[in-house]
């Protein structure tokens, strides 16, 4: 049967290696962690390559009212047969009212335009370890922060998202908060990533990124969203230095739910 032909089918958990066998393909990092999230959180779809292990795969998040398209991969030996548009669909059509939306790379950005999607800014990676400078810090979480923390989310994202909430909680190895924002740090394959980083102002955000950093002790990584210009040159002042920038699409140019003026960083960029 033509690579073109095959089916696509559901994927989950038990695709785990299958899934990071196929990213390494295409030079990804093995985030076993990651992966297995979203695998557990979305819907995932895939085609079985014929010589074993998987040809394609797109992952689906939907909490509420909005959804995330991420890792949308394709194996390089199958590249170019339309199977990336395929998983896509099946994504797409899974999303079904949700307002969707997706970080891409320049190179791949193209194609997302072409199926629909429209530019609604980004965020930029920023890597290193952190230099402090001796500004406010943010305390670790107690038993009486999580109701706030809820809150807080709810306001930033436009609506309650508890199970994922309560997942994201439970995988970070840190959880900072101030008085008006909360803060994740997260190990992925011994990098602590930063995120998200939801405030109410720049301020305390820069607090939440402090207690993180200083409390993980080691290498990070930061998606500063691109509407906050001097939050990212504070981040490099600190000694985390850009790595890429990641456009962020909404497919038909919906506007998203929620304050974006809260929310300054991404879990990542699979999840928003």
């Amino acid at each position: 049967m033509p690579i073109a032909d095959l089916p696509v089918r559901p994927l989950g958990p038990a695709d785990l290696s299958a899934c990071l066998d196929l990213g390494a393909d295409r030079g990804w990092p093995r985030e076993r962690r990651k992966w297995s999230i979203l695998l557990d959180v979305g819907r995932g779809f895939g085609v079985d390559a014929p010589d074993g292990g998987l040809a394609a795969v797109a992952i689906l998040t939907r909490t509420g009212p909005a959804a995330t398209v991420s890792m949308v991969v394709v194996a390089q030996r199958y590249g170019r047969q339309g199977l990336g548009a395929r998983v896509m669909a099946h994504a797409l059509d899974a999303a079904g009212d949700a307002v969707v939306s997706l970080h891409s790379t320049e190179v791949g950005r193209p194609l997302y335009e072409s199926i629909g999607f429209v530019l609604d800014g980004g965020c930029s990676d920023h890597r290193g370890r952190f230099e402090g400078d001796g500004g406010p810090l943010s305390r670790p979480i107690g038993p009486a922060d999580v109701r706030r923390v809820s809150e807080l989310d709810t306001e930033a994202q436009g609506f309650a998202r508890p199970e994922l909430l309560d997942r994201l909680l439970f995988e970070a190895e840190h959880v900072h908060v101030t008085d008006h924002g909360y803060a994740l740090g997260t190990v992925h394959d011994e990098v602590t990533v930063i995120g998200p980083v939801v405030a109410a102002d720049e301020e305390q955000a820069r607090a939440l990124i402090r207690g993180v950093a200083l409390a993980a002790d080691g290498d990070l990584r930061l998606g500063v969203d691109d509407r906050f210009p001097e939050l990212s040159a504070w981040c490099r002042s600190r000694g985390l230095a850009v790595h890429r920038p990641a456009p962020r699409l909404v497919l038909g140019g919906k506007p998203l739910p929620g304050k974006a003026e809260m929310r300054f960083s991404p879990y990542n960029q699979a999840l928003g």
